[in-house]
Formats: structure tokens, sequence, C-alpha cells
């Protein structure tokens, strides 16, 4: 006769770590306590104009799966005995940088939801942003015998759901599990899912929250007129983070195409097709050493005008100007998973043309701005 057992773990992952629809991505206003968007219409329009664009650019076109309540308890079965998983989301409150856990949680076909706020930064770094963490319990029942077939099952089914069928791999969690003395493994892995992502509300290094009117003559928050002089438009670094929180930087998919040896102080070459073709038919160095941006000055061709910029996901920006999405940021989107991604250019809301003010033409020492992407503990910095 064969002996039941069961068994029960849980184990975490941590990465980097009322909402508005727009297109395929939720700009989640949950934490904005301080009210800054709330009272801020022009802000908040260019952050979903920005959110907006980039659903377009994605084209996801119904191959991100859905992810009900129901499937964040996944059950594998072999014979009379169960495996399953309990799953919980995780992600970095935009505002007071806690831990907040998501659960239970939902998302439609297509729905990747980022979570956003406004928190003091030091320096000159404008925004933050990174995918969430997801957190898995274990339990089961059964007979050793038939343990390693349910593991796998569970397995299985695990990575279908949160994997959601297209995009970057996220993040990964493995290990063994042991029921009646037999190990069996498993490899899990997580999609695009959700993000969070902050801007800079210190914008004098002061220490506290800005005034509006601080906040007003150091941002440029309106997307549809040109940059003014002296500010950091609010526009560019909403489309630089969201890149980070959908894996652009941020994830397994990103770090496995990379080339060099990790921070050893010269850039990395890329190995992704896409970006290569568009890149002239090379990878070298295109990567900063940092491995969360593209290599500082990178330039490709904006997809509104066609004219030459600097790539939205190099790590800065320059005061005083506005970039677009480039061929070559799109590039990168296809060779980490989003396969269907490509330029689409829409008058009405992917931003005007890249004018400088007078007062930017003058910004001739190139003062730039730093952007940083967070990665949990471990910050990706320009």
């Amino acid at each position: 006769m064969q002996k039941k057992f069961s068994l029960f773990v849980c184990l975490f992952l941590t990465l980097c770590t009322p909402p508005c629809l727009q297109g395929d991505i939720i700009i989640d206003y949950t934490h904005d306590t301080a009210g800054f968007f709330s009272g801020n219409a022009t802000a908040k329009s260019a952050l979903e104009a920005a959110a907006n664009d980039i659903s377009k650019v994605l084209r996801l076109g119904g191959n991100l799966g859905s992810i009900s309540e129901a499937q964040n308890d996944l059950t594998g079965t072999n014979g009379s005995t169960t495996a399953t998983a309990s799953y919980s989301l995780g992600y970095s409150n935009p505002e007071t940088g806690a831990s907040e856990t998501w659960a239970p949680f939902s998302l439609g076909q297509d729905e990747i939801r980022i979570f956003v706020g406004m928190r003091n930064l030091s320096g000159s770094t404008l925004g933050q942003g990174g995918p969430g963490s997801f957190s898995v319990g274990f339990s089961g029942s059964g007979f050793a015998s038939e343990w390693v077939g349910a593991v796998a099952d569970m397995e299985a089914q695990s990575n279908a759901v949160l994997g959601r069928g297209h995009g970057p791999t996220i993040s990964t969690i493995e290990g063994g599990l042991t029921l009646g003395g037999t190990p069996a493994t498993y490899s899990i892995s997580k999609g695009v899912t959700h993000g969070n992502l902050w801007f800079d509300s210190d914008t004098d290094n002061d220490g506290d929250f800005d005034t509006n009117a601080e906040l007003e003559a150091s941002w440029h928050f309106n997307h549809n007129t040109s940059v003014a002089a002296g500010k950091n438009d609010f526009y560019s670094v909403a489309l630089h983070e969201i890149l980070h929180s959908i894996g652009y930087g941020t994830s397994e998919s990103f770090d496995d195409l990379i080339d060099g040896d990790e921070l050893d102080g010269d850039d990395d070459d890329w190995l992704g097709a896409n970006a290569i073709a568009e890149n002239g038919g090379t990878g070298v160095d295109l990567i900063d050493d940092g491995h969360g941006h593209l290599a500082s000055g990178t330039m490709s061709t904006s997809i509104v005008d066609g004219l030459a910029q600097e790539a939205v996901m190099t790590p800065s920006i320059t005061t005083g100007t506005r970039k677009h999405l480039t061929h070559l940021d799109i590039a990168i989107l296809k060779d980490i998973g989003f396969t269907n991604a490509a330029a689409v250019p829409e008058p009405g809301t992917l931003a005007m043309l890249s004018v400088l003010s007078v007062g930017g033409v003058f910004l001739a020492r190139r003062k730039r701005a730093r952007w940083i992407a967070s990665d949990s503990d471990d910050s990706l910095v320009a």
C-alpha cells in the first residue's frame, strides 16, 4: 500500500519592482495619495498619452492572455496526487516605497497594469520604473510515486497562465519540492503583468514635496506644446519609465540578449536580430554597461517625423527637449518578445513634432537630466 503525504511551502521572488484604461496599459492611480495626478490634469494627460502611444506600438492584438482570480491557484494532478501553486503579485508603492501585495489579482486580455505616483528623488534623477514581482506558495498531497507528474502538471499550467503567451519573460522562480522523500523540480516564469513607476516630486532637492509652482518651474507637463527652456519633459520621462515597467532593460529576456561582462566599464553588445538590423547591422556596444539602457548617445529615427533623434531608452535626456519613440526602441521591444511591435504614428495621439523652443537651443552645454530604472534594491543608474 502506498503512503499518502502532505506538503506546504511558500516562496517569494522580488524584482525591481480609480485606474484609467489607456489601450492595453492601465495606469493605476490607487497610490496617488498626495493628489498630484488628480489635481494636475495636464500631467495626467501626458502620462496617459505615453501609455497610449506605447500600447499602439505593442499591437498586442489579443496575444497577451488574461488571468482570472480563479487562476491565482493552479493545481496539477497525477492520479490521486495534487500539487498546488498559489500566486500573488507584488510591487513598490510609488509614493512611499513600501512593498505592496496585489492579491487576489486579475488581468484582462492584453492588459498591463502600472501603479504610478510621485516621490522625492535625489540629484538629477527624474523617474524610476520597473516590473513588479510575484510570489508563490506550494501545497500538495498524495502519493510519492505520483508526485513528479503532479508537479510537472502544475508547472505547465503556471507557465501557460503567468507567461501570458506573448512578450518578455520578466522573472523566474525555480527549485525543488519533496513529498514522501520523492523530489520534484519546477521552473515557473512570469511574463509582463504589472509594474510601478514614479516621478520626481523634489526637483530642488530640499527634501520636501515641491509646491505646484516649484513643480511647474522644473517639469514641462503639456505634451501638446514644445518643451520650455530649462524644463524636463514629463511625456518623455513617462515613455522611458513605462518601457522599463514592461521589461525593457528589466527582464530576463532583455538580459539574455546582452553579450558582455557585467559592469566591466565598457558598453556591451546586443544579440537581438531586430535591433541589429535597425542599427546598421551591428549590435556592438549598443547596451550601456549598467545593462538597463541603450548606450549613451545612441541615435535612431523618430516614428513621428522620421528625423534623427537620440533613442528614448538611452540613460538621459537633454533638458528643454522631447523624445518620441524611435525605430530602434521598437526593435528592442520586438527582440525581447513583443513580436508584433511596430511603428504606428498617429498624429492625434503620438505627440507633436520634436521642435525645440528658442530657450532649448540655447542649452549649448547640453545640460542633461538622468533617469533611472529601479530593480528592487539594485538600481540601474545612468
